[in-house]
Formats: structure tokens, sequence, C-alpha cells
């Protein structure tokens, strides 16, 4: 009580804390419309800059104020005391949403346009805010999710430079499986896909179940090209008399019945791969994993050359920093792939991003 009394023991020491506080909130009024107007369709920047200057405003009004130097240490103090246990408290507070987000931005994981899957919801990212992330689903609803969920749960993020699509489907054993892979890769190829592939993915008890995928490079026709597949898929395997089945799909036949296992075939040239499917899916992972064993081979090398102990023959060295020169090039080269991916990738979320904005 001792200390509120202070503040107003002289008359004149009133009008200058009104007058002070009544400056610092008309700064921070005309601040806020300026830089709303500035960053329209920038909600994170402006809510985190309004944040800051909100708590600089604070601080400047216990500083400027005619408080004595006991009072004013006592309420920077207690300032302090607040904001570390808002920190330290962060994990289900307001301030960890803030916190979330900051580290959000600093990832640069999500872009605006992308798609994203977060638990059970899936949709393209049209707002980033301070506190949250906002998600219109395939329904057109927009959902809000909390950042602090979008760091502590997976999240998928279709790149927006190309992504995979495909199709389950389960089929009898009766069929033989070359003759299902040429017509899965025909209808990858009818869905206008690139770099078609089959994978086998389950020995059911009655079924088998079969992936059809390819690599679609415009993700704004996502939803539609994924229903196009579908359907070429229907429309290649029932052109070919063949029946899709559901997992649980019990096939039983009489004991007079022999014709369960498919006549043998040649494989279809359609059908065979090159190897490359996992280079396809895990592209990014490719590359970063060479540019890793890269690094680690020029490190090696390096220690060998500074090796005094055990120095290296001339013929040896000279080998060595060949090799070295070598790498490095190849290093240089494949941080240059991976850096067009990330530009390719920055480049069509700002289109997405304006061509929403339109």
């Amino acid at each position: 009580m001792e200390s509120i009394g202070q503040i107003f023991s002289a008359d004149n020491k009133v009008p200058i804390l009104v007058s002070i506080i009544l400056v610092i909130v008309g700064v921070l009024f005309i601040l806020n419309r300026l830089l709303r107007e500035y960053w329209e369709t920038r909600k994170f920047q402006f809510q985190f800059t309004m944040l800051i200057l909100t708590l600089i405003a604070g601080v400047m009004i216990i500083v400027v104020l005619p408080f004595s130097d006991t009072l004013r240490g006592q309420l920077l103090t207690l300032l302090g005391v607040l904001f570390s246990a808002s920190i330290a408290f962060s994990s289900t507070t307001f301030i960890g949403n803030i916190l979330a987000g900051l580290m959000l931005k600093v990832i640069k994981n999500i872009k605006l346009g992308d798609f994203v899957t977060v638990s059970d919801v899936t949709g393209r990212a049209t707002e980033m805010s301070l506190l949250h992330v906002e998600v219109q689903t395939e329904q057109s609803d927009l959902v809000t999710i909390p950042n602090i969920l979008m760091v502590t749960q997976p999240v998928k993020v279709v790149r927006s430079t190309g992504t995979i699509i495909s199709v389950d489907v389960s089929l009898g054993y009766d069929i033989e499986r070359s003759n299902i892979s040429e017509l899965l890769c025909l209808a990858v190829e009818d869905a206008g896909l690139s770099d078609g592939f089959v994978q086998i993915r389950e020995l059911g008890d009655f079924s088998v179940t079969y992936r059809a995928a390819g690599r679609i490079k415009d993700t704004l026709s996502l939803l539609s090209v994924k229903s196009s597949l579908y359907g070429y898929v229907l429309d290649r395997l029932h052109g070919a008399r063949i029946e899709i089945v559901s997992p649980n799909f019990m096939n039983t036949r009489t004991v007079q019945d022999v014709h369960v296992i498919p006549k043998k075939s040649n494989h279809s040239v359609v059908e065979k791969s090159d190897g490359n499917v996992e280079k396809i899916i895990f592209e990014k992972a490719e590359k970063a994993s060479a540019i890793t064993n890269i690094t680690s081979e020029l490190h090696k090398l390096s220690v060998a050359l500074e090796n005094k102990e055990e120095p290296l023959a001339d013929a040896e060295r000279e080998s060595t920093e060949s090799k070295v020169e070598q790498l490095k090039v190849e290093l240089k080269i494949k941080k240059e792939l991976l850096d067009e991916d990330d530009v390719a990738s920055e480049e069509a979320a700002t289109l997405a991003s304006s061509d929403k904005d339109k």
C-alpha cells in the first residue's frame, strides 16, 4: 500500500502517469493499424511483432514513470518472474502455443498451400498465426489446429514440388500377378502420373493386396488426380474381367474346382522394375544420405592427411588429395540439387499462396 501511495504522493505525478500511458497506448494503436494493413496476409509476423511491442511498452511504462528506484526494481523483478513462470509452464499454456509457433517458423517444414495431415485432419494450410495453423479440409471446412499440437504430433506434409499417389486393391490368388501389374501400370499412365510402379503389399488369407503408385508434380490437383487414378484402376481391372475383392472376402470353391493356380506366363516389360522405387519414394532422403556419406568420407580423408604421426607416402598423399577434391565437387553438386528442391518447394508454395490471395 505504501508503494501505491508513493505513486500518487504528489499532485503532478497523476497527470504525468496518465499522459505517458495514453501516449504509449496511442502509439501501440497506430502501429497496430499500420502493421495490420502491411502484413495483411502474414498474420504470424503481425501478431509476433505486436506481442514484442506490447512487452516493450510495459517495460517502458515501468522505466519512464516517476517511481522510486526501489519500486521500479520491484516491478521489473515481478515482470521478469511472471515472464519466466510463463515460459516454465509453457507446455500447456498460452505461451506454449507462441513458442510452438516460433518453432514452426524456424523449422519451416510447413508453407501456406501445402497439404498437411495432423492426427485425423487432412487439408491445405491456409493460415499460420502466432497461436494456430488453419487448415482447409477436403470438405472446404476450416479447421484450427493449435501450434503446440503441430510440434507434439506427427505432421505429414506433401511437398509442393511433387508427391507419390497410390491406391491399394485386393485381388484373388487365382489371377496371374504379371497381368495385374501390367494393368495397374497402365492405369497409372492413364491418370497422367510419372514413374509408375506396382508393389505387392500383403499376402492375405483370401486375397493379395497390390499397390499402384506414381508421381504427381502438380500437387494443386492432388484430389482430382487421386480420384482419377481410382477410376482408371477400376476401368482397367473391370475391362479385363478381374474382380476387386476386399481383404475380408472369403473365396470358397468345390472340391472338383481345380483351376486355382493361374497358368505361368512371361512377365510383362511394363511390370519389370529397374530398382528405383525406393529412389522415387525417398528422393530427398537419398540426397541427404549421399551428402552425409560424402561428408563422412571427407572427414576420414582429412584426418589421414593431417596425421603427422603416420604420414602418408607421396604417391598415397597425392591420390588422397585428388580424391578429396573430387569428393568436394560431388558434395557441392549434391547440395545444389538439395537446395534446388527446397527453392522449388518455396516457389510453388509462394505461387499457391498468391493464387489463394487472388
